[in-house]
């Protein structure tokens, strides 16, 4: 037994996505804010800035990392993520993107899914969210690969959600 604090893989690797993911992010049109206090599904925030100016354009992520990544075999290539009910109802809530970042530390790859986005696209889901289960299983495109360009998110970055959550979930630009 050991009389000070002992390190844990589980932290090390939170810890290794968590930069990884940071590091990605240009700091050129991207601030960082990581949450403080309790965690309560929400990892941190990216601002965008264009043209050096802040118009209040953001994405809240939660951040996961893993050392066993595996793609599923199927024809669509995507990873299967098992992301907590109360995390993604959490999510649908937010009036500004929230992405799903899935960090591979191994290679130090970051695989992102906005969630909103997913719902959209999905609208069969809603249903599965009323707690009769803990965890679904989200399925997040392979080219959703943040180290090859981050245009996709500052296109994500200036949508604004509107009455949500459930099927009535509705984008507006």
């Amino acid at each position: 037994m050991s009389i000070v604090p002992i390190d844990t893989p589980q932290r090390k690797i939170g810890s290794r996505a968590v930069a990884i993911v940071h590091y990605y992010m240009d700091s050129n049109h991207w601030e960082f804010r990581q949450e403080t206090g309790n965690d309560v599904g929400r990892d941190c925030t990216f601002e965008l800035s264009e043209n050096d100016e802040w118009l209040n354009h953001k994405i809240e992520g939660q951040i996961k990392g893993t050392k066993k990544f595996e793609p599923l075999k199927t024809k669509n290539n995507v990873v299967s993520f098992s992301m907590e009910v109360k995390t993604i109802n959490y999510a649908l809530r937010s009036h500004c993107p929230f992405v799903l970042f899935y960090v591979d530390v191994s290679k130090e790859n970051v695989y992102y899914l906005p969630i909103q986005e997913y719902f959209i696209d999905h609208p069969d889901l809603f249903a599965k969210l009323d707690g009769s289960q803990d965890k679904m299983s989200l399925r997040i495109p392979l080219e959703n690969l943040l180290n090859q360009s981050d245009e996709r998110l500052m296109d994500i970055a200036r949508i604004t959600y509107l009455d949500g959550p459930g099927s009535s979930l509705k984008r507006h630009s």
